[in-house]
């Protein structure tokens, strides 16, 4: 198992939606399988993991996070609902186009 830092705006973030039990889920996995989920291009090895929250209405979210190399912690970044994930999907569009030119 890894070493895991929580950035203040998961943790707070996650408690909020989820609570203790399902973030410490989410810390528990990415620790014992740091390479779960989709490695985003061009960006120097963040990733993204989807996780769905259940209830009356499954709502997705995205879990960013750098896993480093063996001997480094696992850093979570943040995490976005779907609505969320569009605004930053055009954020990193942007980013990329700006970085070919």
């Amino acid at each position: 198992m890894r070493t895991v830092i929580e950035f203040p705006e998961f943790i707070h973030k996650a408690e909020k939606l989820f609570g203790t039990d399902e973030r410490g889920k989410i810390v528990e996995l990415l620790s014992s399988n740091p390479n779960t989920g989709k490695k985003l291009e061009n960006f120097g090895g963040i990733r993204k993991l989807e996780w769905i929250q259940h209830g009356k209405k499954p709502k997705e979210h995205n879990i960013y996070y750098h896993a480093g190399s063996n001997h480094l912690p696992l850093v979570i970044i943040g995490i976005f609902s779907k609505h969320e994930k569009l605004v930053l999907d055009k954020i990193i569009e942007i980013l990329l186009h700006s970085k070919v030119k």
